[in-house]
């Protein structure tokens, strides 16, 4: 069980690691998704704008807190996955 430090909401990691495909991830987050690397974990500030050149998303370090823009394949290579949150 993990506490978020940038909403305090607890979670379970979604089964066993997975990266995200390089598709995939662009359909199945929203804003304020959680994402881990498996040593960091991070909040959906933006998806990727469908059509947009270059796509990049938008997530923010929860313990720095730096907002970042990333590629799709950057984030494959982070081998990042998401969190569900428990409401």
């Amino acid at each position: 069980m993990h506490t978020f430090p940038c909403s305090g909401k607890t979670s379970q990691a979604m089964g066993p690691p997975r990266p995200v495909s390089r598709k995939a991830c662009a359909a199945e987050w929203q804003s304020g998704d959680y994402l881990t690397d498996g040593a960091r974990l991070f909040r959906v500030i933006s998806k990727f704008a469908v059509g947009a050149e270059p796509a990049l998303a938008s997530l923010e370090d929860c313990l720095t807190l730096e907002i970042r823009e990333y590629a799709p394949d950057e984030l494959y290579a982070m081998r990042v996955r998401p969190l569900r949150t428990d409401e």
